[in-house]
């Protein structure tokens, strides 16, 4: 009996001795570089196989001690990805590594993503011949981090028969574990229909935007291949729009090498949250992006930018040089006289951007359209500037004084004296002319800050008074300024006729803006007899020689006016540009069509308008290419109030004019150009749009 036990022990413990090599074979083991003890590394096979697609699920088990991570297959800004150079293997077709959803981190300044304490990788491991040995034997170089880099080889070797593998429980955990980690793969059409990713070359940006409305708060992550030259750094901004499910991720790329070759090629898309993650995978197209995810702080610098430019636009130009002339007119000044003078004007136009800002904010809440310049389309408004201006340029012949009543008590265009209030009303009256001119990165800021809070609206408002009132708050730090102007003397009447003839230009511009309220010959007859009475009065004051030659500048300045405005002048070609208005033109529908569509949205009262047409629309060799048979061109009027016209601005981000995009086949989403044009950037726009 004793000697049947003995054989049955023997037999069995023979069995396990066949078994347990073939469940050590699945696995490597852990292996410990001696140079780098935080990690260790093993590789096992879960002991299944498909038998179909002769295919074999392994498991690569990588632990990091304390605070060292490791990278994903695109590390970021630095790092180095993880690889297995499998190129010694017999039998073994193809490896499929899978990577699990990597966690973003910033190491040593750079923003990288990758994995801390644990990367467990499933893999499947493809053979030519399941009943053949595998003889497994691949180099894994890993680099950990972390206030220091190492980078380690570990030798992975395994020999198998895929028929004969015997399942192993823990990895077979392990490997349904990390599955359940790693983003589900997204087909192209639902890609299509959830991802858009824009690129903008000329501000180096890749903007991505989520469409799917089930994400909290997603994780976005963009790496492609290496055709793309495309080494992307972590997200710059995040933001889900007012009103959106959409998330819109932007993404900095001054860290790639070469120019990116990204237009027309797939990106992989890896989004994620704390309940799922998914992988897409789509086309990148031309676009333009607004900053309008930019910092706050970002925002007042462009918007005093902004506002300082304002001062040598046409608008604002005369009435700065009306303040300088008045203090050259009065050398006997005294330093605080010039400071109280100029701080009242800087003022002056602080307080009425505020004024402004409210008269927006009052908008809003009521649901009235809001932009740069809207008042301009209230005929009130713009009756109640041709006064304005209309008593400027008298007064600055110095012909008469005007008193308001007596409840008021103040000089509405005083240039000198100790009474601030006319000062302080110069610099309202800055403002107000200033309105219906656009400037570099005022677009920009307004544009923020109108789709903005009420407070951040109010401090971009307050930038671009500040911005604005920057060369009159310069002379009351330095009133001593004053000392280098010429001395004064004959020369000073010039200056104030030619600044006076200005003011009545302005005039008369603003009442040619009535047109589209009032009868075009009532609006002669008003301004034939202005002309008349300013003349008189000049030729009273100064004499006829100052009247024939203000008579001469005027008519010079209408001919150039004329020029830029006219279709006949402003360009020796044919101007047979054919609009077809922007509430009536189907832009999808053209640009399915194969067309490419330039939109120009425009107003009689923006000058900016009318400087980008004779400037660039109607110069060649813009002018030829918008002649196109495949061009479309459509045109926006936002002289006076329109809704459509002011949901499309809106709906593209902008609250004021001049605004330009163009539409094609690759860019359907429209290439929006900068506020002022220019040849090159409107050809670059075409050309992208149109794909050619």
């Amino acid at each position: 009996m004793n000697i049947v036990k003995t054989i049955i022990f023997s037999t069995l413990m023979l069995m396990l001795a066949s078994i347990t090599p073939l469940a050590n074979a699945a696995s490597t083991g852990w292996l410990v570089n001696d140079n780098h003890p935080p990690v260790k590394v093993r590789f096992m096979l879960t002991g299944e196989l498909d038998e179909t697609t002769q295919t074999v699920p392994a498991i690569l088990d990588v632990q990091l001690d304390d605070d060292w991570k490791m990278y994903w297959r695109t590390p970021g800004e630095g790092g180095i990805a993880p690889k297995i150079d499998w190129s010694e293997s017999s039998n073994l077709d193809v490896v499929d590594w899978q990577w699990p959803t990597p966690q973003q981190y910033t190491i040593m300044g750079y923003k990288t993503q990758g994995y801390q304490h644990e990367g467990v990788f499933p893999i499947h491991l493809k053979v030519d011949d399941i009943n053949q040995n595998t003889a497994l034997k691949g180099k894994f170089t890993l680099s950990s981090c972390t206030t220091v880099c190492v980078l380690t080889d570990y030798e992975l070797e395994l020999d198998f028969v895929a028929d004969e593998l015997t399942a192993d429980t823990e990895a077979m955990f392990a490997f349904n574990k990390s599955v359940s980690t790693v983003p589900q793969q997204v087909d192209s059409k639902t890609s299509a229909e959830n991802i858009n990713i824009g690129w903008d070359s000329i501000k180096e940006l890749l903007q991505v935007t989520v469409l799917d409305s089930q994400w909290r708060r997603p994780q976005v992550i963009v790496d492609g291949d290496k055709e793309t030259n495309f080494n992307p750094i972590g997200v710059t901004r995040q933001s889900q729009p007012d009103g959106s499910d959409a998330w819109v991720a932007q993404f900095e790329v001054s860290n790639w090498s070469g120019d990116p070759k990204l237009l027309e090629k797939q990106l992989n898309v890896t989004v994620s949250d704390n309940q799922r993650a998914y992988e897409y995978k789509t086309g990148v197209q031309p676009t333009s992006i607004e900053a309008a995810g930019s910092s706050l702080l970002t925002m007042m610098l462009f918007a005093l930018i902004g506002g300082l430019i304002l001062n040598v636009m046409p608008c604002v130009l005369p009435v700065l040089g009306m303040k300088l002339s008045s203090v050259i007119a009065a050398p006997d000044l005294q330093k605080n006289q010039i400071r109280s003078q100029f701080i009242a004007s800087a003022l002056g136009i602080i307080v009425s951007f505020w004024l402004l800002a409210a008269f927006v904010i009052t908008l809003k809440f009521t649901g009235q359209a809001i932009g740069w310049g809207v008042q301009f389309q209230n005929p009130w408004f713009i009756g109640f500037m041709v006064v304005v201006t209309s008593v400027f340029a008298v007064n600055m012949l110095g012909a008469f004084e005007i008193n308001l009543p007596s409840s008021l008590q103040t000089k509405l265009a005083t240039t000198g004296g100790n009474d601030h209030r006319g000062h302080f009303l110069q610099g309202m009256f800055a403002t107000l002319l200033a309105t219906p001119c656009s400037a570099p990165f005022l677009g920009t800021a307004v544009a923020f800050a109108l789709g903005a809070d009420v407070l951040s609206l109010v401090v971009i408002f307050t930038a671009l008074a500040i911005g604005m009132a920057l060369p009159w708050i310069l002379v009351a730090m330095f009133p001593q300024i004053a000392r280098y102007f010429p001395k004064p003397g004959r020369w000073m009447n010039i200056v104030k006729v030619f600044f006076s003839v200005m003011l009545l230009i302005t005039s008369l511009w603003l009442i040619s803006l009535l047109s589209s309220f009032i009868s075009v010959v009532v609006l002669w007859v008003v301004a034939a007899l202005f002309v008349i009475i300013f003349f008189g009065l000049m030729a009273k004051q100064y004499g006829l020689p100052a009247v024939i030659a203000s008579f001469s500048m005027v008519l010079m300045i209408a001919a150039i006016g004329a020029f830029a405005t006219s279709d006949d002048w402003s360009n020796p070609l044919p101007t047979d540009l054919a609009w077809t208005p922007l509430e009536q033109t189907d832009i999808a529908s053209s640009v399915a069509q194969g067309k490419t569509v330039f939109v120009d949205v425009t107003a009689d009262w923006c000058i900016t308008c009318k400087a980008n047409k004779v400037g660039v629309i109607l110069q060649d060799p813009v002018y030829s290419a918008l002649k196109q048979d495949n061009i479309t061109l459509v045109e926006g009027d936002w002289t006076t109030a329109s809704q459509p016209i002011t949901d499309y601005l809106q709906s593209h981000g902008r609250f004021g004019v001049p605004f330009n995009v163009v539409y094609g086949p690759n860019a359907p989403e429209g290439i929006k150009l900068p506020v002022i044009l220019t040849t090159e950037q409107v050809l670059a726009a075409i050309e992208r749009a149109s794909g050619n």
